[in-house]
């Protein structure tokens, strides 16, 4: 009768142990995990609902039997015991099933007791920049988590999130996770899960996260371009009369002060006639607006990665849509890949963000031909504006497409991108009919014949490639207990 209670007891407590063990344990695919676009709000009013609502989304923990050998020695064991009775048989029966259950309540404990969170420092980065999220793991339980593993699934490219903590019982862990931008694009963080187990590794607990976050890589904006911009021109009723909020050359007429005008506004001779405050008001500049034209045809492309046409044109754009914005020039991008894109044209930070965010996602994956890009542009254009020409081709099958620009006073400006400075083996590039066999030089020669402007930009000119940037490194600093900064990596390191 001892025997048989020996015998059952540890498997009344092994219950929930044998129902894990013979139940299917769907794997985590995160790979697998859908987007439901009807969840997503479509008004105004959703969106102020889904700001103010609370997420109610918690994690489905999960505890899985990784090794099923100790659950089949405690059944041998148990029929050893019975059939020949001892005391080593009846011995080595208790401590297994203790064992089994002593790991058991570890992993339960550990599935209520650990949390985990992640937090993006800085949602927009440009390539260069370091992308940097704090980790947090809470551990509300009595007992301590040898080891916590973060699975992470994120597809931003160089950052890896996935390391392995330990926390102790009671406390919490917070550390950094960071990385070195090398390439734009818009790109997903998440989703990710916490993976621990009790101490003797029997039984691992899997705790998902399937919230996910999207981040922008933009790319970097120079200090110089190695092109002027075009100055365009209004005039007549064609040009704006609308205020501006920054200082200009065009000071249209007078109004009173307000107590955020700069004193330097003031117009004085206005100000002693009426003994009262007069400051200037400025209008808009004559000069026209800017629109970017990027071609984005595919089999004319060379290079890769950042010693790309691609990637050179994009940082070429977005260096002159900065450099157009800093002088109150509305700024607008048309762009024809496999997706085209339209930005129209307008001035301020809110229209920087907009460009770096369709510059960032923008790919050379275009069937379009450039002339097609020049026919849309050239019938949405303003009279006066000045149309930036970006491309690497050698074909000149597009240049007659300039003239009807400029029978709209659309003032055209062609950058070419040196195919023989991107093409160090000239025998790899692809074949590509030029003019008069002169290559980039004898297009933008042919371009200048038809009196249109025409600068050919080499690679290089714009500024240092980004494996250098990320090379030359950033300091971090170590806070002491005092108060004091002490830096622990330099740049140069």
């Amino acid at each position: 009768m001892l025997l048989c209670q020996l015998f059952w007891w540890p498997v009344w407590y092994l219950r929930p142990v044998c129902q894990l063990c013979l139940r299917q344990h769907p794997i985590i695919d995160y790979n697998r995990i859908e987007y439901n676009a009807a969840r997503q709000p479509r008004t105004l009013g959703d969106l102020l609902e889904g700001a103010m609502a609370v997420p109610t989304i918690e994690p489905q923990v999960r505890i899985n039997l990784r090794r099923r050998l100790p659950l089949l020695l405690l059944a041998l064991l148990g029929i050893a015991s019975l059939l020949l009775p001892s005391r080593v048989w009846t011995t080595l029966l208790i401590g297994l099933g203790g064992l089994i259950i002593v790991a058991y309540a570890w992993a339960r404990q550990l599935a209520k007791g650990l949390q985990g969170s992640r937090r993006l420092r800085f949602g927009w980065v440009s390539v260069g920049d370091r992308l940097s999220e704090e980790f947090v793991i809470v551990n509300d339980c009595l007992l301590p988590a040898l080891w916590v593993e973060i699975v992470d699934a994120s597809n931003v490219p160089g950052y890896q999130a996935a390391v392995v903590r330990s926390v102790n019982a009671g406390t919490v862990d917070r550390w950094r996770g960071s990385a070195v931008c090398t390439r734009r694009g818009q790109f997903q963080l998440g989703p990710w899960a916490l993976r621990s187990a009790d101490p003797f590794g029997l039984f691992e607990i899997i705790i998902p996260y399937p919230e996910t976050e999207q981040i922008v890589i933009h790319p970097p904006i120079y200090s110089r371009a190695p092109i002027p911009l075009p100055a365009g021109h209004s005039s007549g009723r064609s040009r704006a009369r609308s205020p501006s909020w920054q200082a200009t050359i065009n000071a249209a007429s007078v109004r009173a002060y307000r107590p955020a005008d700069p004193r330097r506004w003031i117009h004085w001779p206005t100000t002693a006639h009426r003994d009262e405050l007069f400051v200037r008001q400025f209008d808009l500049d004559a000069a026209g607006d800017i629109w970017l034209v990027i071609d984005l045809q595919a089999d004319i492309q060379l290079g890769q990665g950042a010693d790309g046409t691609e990637e050179f044109a994009v940082l070429l754009a977005a260096t002159l849509s900065a450099q157009a914005l800093d002088q109150n020039r509305a700024t607008g991008l048309a762009t024809y890949g496999r997706q085209p894109q339209l930005v129209a044209p307008n001035r301020g930070q809110g229209q920087q963000w907009k460009l770096l965010q369709a510059l960032a996602v923008m790919t050379a994956d275009g069937e379009h031909a450039l002339s097609r890009a020049l026919q849309d542009v050239g019938q949405i254009a303003r009279r006066g504006s000045a149309v930036i020409i970006i491309t690497p081709s050698g074909r000149a099958d597009w240049l007659p497409d300039l003239l009807p620009l400029a029978q709209r006073s659309v003032r055209p400006h062609v950058v070419l991108l040196d195919r023989a400075s991107f093409t160090p083996d000239a025998s790899s590039a692809p074949d590509i009919p030029s003019v008069a066999g002169g290559g980039s030089v004898g297009l933008r020669d042919a371009v200048r014949d038809l009196g249109f402007e025409a600068t050919l930009v080499k690679q290089g000119e714009l500024g240092k490639p980004i494996e250098e940037q990320e090379r030359r490194g950033y300091w971090e600093f170590l806070v002491t207990g005092t108060g004091k900064a002490v830096p622990v990596r330099s740049p140069f390191e």
